[in-house]
């Protein structure tokens, strides 16, 4: 009994110094809301109604999100889906005719157009800057600006109204250098709901189906840090949309298990298994009698390190038609970027 009231009594002054400096801190605070009050009637007008914080969110309901998108593989093969590098998107004319990109012409001008989407049903967007760019053709080559500081600009009407999609055209003097090239869309708006789908790539190239079609594409590491890259092969193409009316709409239990989630996660968007199931790499198998060889099979690259990489697609005898193979480079868990070729039967 005398242990534990010596320990009492050693306990009691800890506990009450601990309220003391609450109680101060709690002073202090009062103190600060006051004063702040006490300034905040001495402003003049509105100011006065204004917010102590450079940031604020804001709640109103008459405040709306837009979400402009285009097709945007990078997003889909982080949602571990499979995707084409010909771009449904991505336009490229020439006299106002469509011509392949796989087909550009040295030292030619064209147009490149941009399809662009919103997903918001209730935020049009004025003045939408939308910026062009080409690179070697490849995965992970290096960006060449196209807008030299002036993008296109549309106007971007709501989901499922007037001037949606919008097209945006951008003028573009190919390279003086023969060869193939990639053109990548961006779309540059700060108040986006979702920013991770805003950019848009046509990767593509086509040969004829003599035995065996012959490619060639720059493998490069865009990383700051050594890469071990390997390949998957797969002969994906965008489905033709299921009707409206098999369209399932997210349950309430959906809708509020995505509400509580971090924000970086509410931007990616949920992929139903049905959805997956179609567009998943493993359904799109190269046909029967098609082979692919790719030289090298793998590869270790430095920060920076770019090989050449010799692919042959052999069809199966008497081909016709037209067959795309998508090529996806793979490092560690992620895929890094891809490029679509196209063989074709005579």
């Amino acid at each position: 009994m005398k242990a534990f009231v010596t320990a009492l009594c050693r306990l009691l002054p800890l506990l009450l110094i601990g309220w003391l400096r609450a109680i101060v801190q709690l002073l202090r605070l009062l103190r600060g809301l006051i004063l702040n009050a006490l300034l905040r009637k001495r402003l003049p007008g509105r100011a006065a109604k204004g917010s102590d914080s450079h940031c604020n969110p804001i709640k109103h309901p008459a405040y709306r999100q837009p979400d402009p998108l285009i097709y945007d593989q990078y997003l889909l093969m982080s949602l571990g889906l499979a995707v084409t590098w010909d771009n449904p998107d991505i336009e490229l004319r020439l006299g106002g005719i469509p011509v392949s990109s796989a087909d550009i012409l040295p030292d030619t001008d064209y147009e490149i157009v941009a399809r662009i989407w919103n997903g918001s049903t209730d935020a049009p967007i004025v003045n939408l800057p939308v910026r062009f760019s080409y690179l070697e053709f490849g995965i992970g080559t290096t960006s060449h600006d196209i807008d030299n500081g002036k993008p296109a600009f549309v106007d971007l009407g709501v989901k499922g109204g007037p001037n949606c999609p919008a097209r945006a055209v951008k003028k573009w003097r190919s390279p003086a250098t023969p060869g193939h090239y990639c053109l990548q869309a961006k779309i540059d708006w700060l108040d986006d709901a979702n920013p991770l789908n805003n950019l848009g790539q046509e990767n593509l190239t086509v040969a004829a189906s003599h035995s065996p079609a012959e490619f060639t594409f720059t493998l490069r590491n865009d990383a700051q840090e050594p890469r071990a890259f390997r390949f998957e092969v797969d002969a994906y193409q965008v489905p033709k949309p299921p009707p409206c009316d098999r369209a399932r709409r997210p349950t309430e239990t959906e809708t509020r298990a995505k509400a509580v989630q971090p924000a970086a996660y509410r931007l990616l968007p949920d992929v139903r298994p049905e959805v997956r199931s179609r567009h998943d790499a493993s359904a799109w198998p190269l046909p029967p009698g098609w082979s692919v060889r790719l030289d090298p099979a793998s590869a270790q690259l430095a920060a920076g390190g770019a090989i050449t990489v010799h692919a042959s697609v052999t069809p199966p005898a008497g081909f016709h038609g037209r067959q795309p193979v998508n090529v996806r480079a793979i490092a560690g868990a992620a895929a890094a970027g891809g490029v679509t070729l196209v063989v074709v039967g005579s």
